[in-house]
């Protein structure tokens, strides 16, 4: 019975000493993992230049149409390095080794660049979109006082083949309906352009009612997007909340989970 006990003993000796270990070796694990997070996260700052883009596209009213047309440009191309730095920056955290402790902070990682690359994605097609209406208004810029009628029907023309190059598809869906009924009004004012402009009509009133009905759907539009991104969730108190998490296991000592 004493042996018994003993042994008894020695097995609740190893099993404290093997749970010892394993704490302060798991805490280790942790600790390692919060360093391998935090570098992903040192070398994407998302937050910043999201927010940047989001603001440029809100002022995009006071610009004229050449800003515009090179600010559509520039913020399309970075975006697609943010979706690509995205993307990858996601893979990296999947291929993160996770213990007990670390997964829902590995989870939160997941998600904030998996949002990340959603509104980069949602920002790109409003931004592409209305690079696509500023290209149509850009043939406009083209008729001067002593434009005569052959090249006013020659940029009329210009203008309806680009307008038939829109594609609202590339928009969130939430705003594609504004966008197919934005588009559809341009048309319909192309239209009427044209009517004037080959003398086919001399009713200057449905020119005056489809241009006013243009303005009034792009106002929509433009209402309809920047509710849309003003909706997005906080990338900034993600980031917060993230980094918080990850200086929270970099001080992890002990853990069983």
């Amino acid at each position: 019975m004493r042996k018994f006990f003993l042994y008894f003993l020695l097995i609740l000796l190893l099993v404290a000493v093997g749970t010892f270990f394993f704490g302060f070796w798991n805490a280790k694990k942790i600790r390692s993992f919060a360093v391998e997070l935090s570098a992903i996260r040192a070398n994407h700052d998302f937050s910043s230049q999201v927010e940047e883009i989001s603001l440029s596209f809100s002022d995009s009213g006071k610009k004229d149409v050449a800003a515009i047309r090179e600010d559509s440009k520039r913020l399309g191309e970075k975006l697609n390095s943010i979706i690509t730095q995205s993307n990858s920056a996601g893979r990296e955290v999947e291929a993160l080794s996770a213990s007990g402790a670390t997964r829902p902070v590995k989870d939160e990682a997941v998600s904030y660049f998996s949002e990340v690359n959603q509104q980069a994605t949602d920002l790109k097609g409003v931004i592409g979109f209305v690079g696509q209406i500023i290209e149509v208004a850009a043939v406009f810029g083209e008729i001067g006082d002593s434009t005569n009628l052959e090249a006013m029907k020659s940029l009329i023309g210009k203008a309806k083949e680009k307008s038939g190059a829109v594609q609202a598809e590339i928009l969130p869906a939430e705003i594609q309906e504004s966008a197919q009924a934005l588009r559809g009004s341009m048309d319909v004012f192309l239209s009427k352009m044209e009517e004037v402009a080959t003398l086919a009509s001399q009713d200057m009133s449905q020119l005056g009612t489809a241009y006013a009905d243009f303005s009034a759907k792009e106002n929509e539009f433009f209402s309809a997007a920047k509710k849309h991104i003003g909706q997005m969730e906080d990338l900034n108190a993600m980031e917060k909340r993230m980094n918080l998490n990850i200086e929270r296991l970099g001080k992890v000592r002990f853990s069983l989970k």
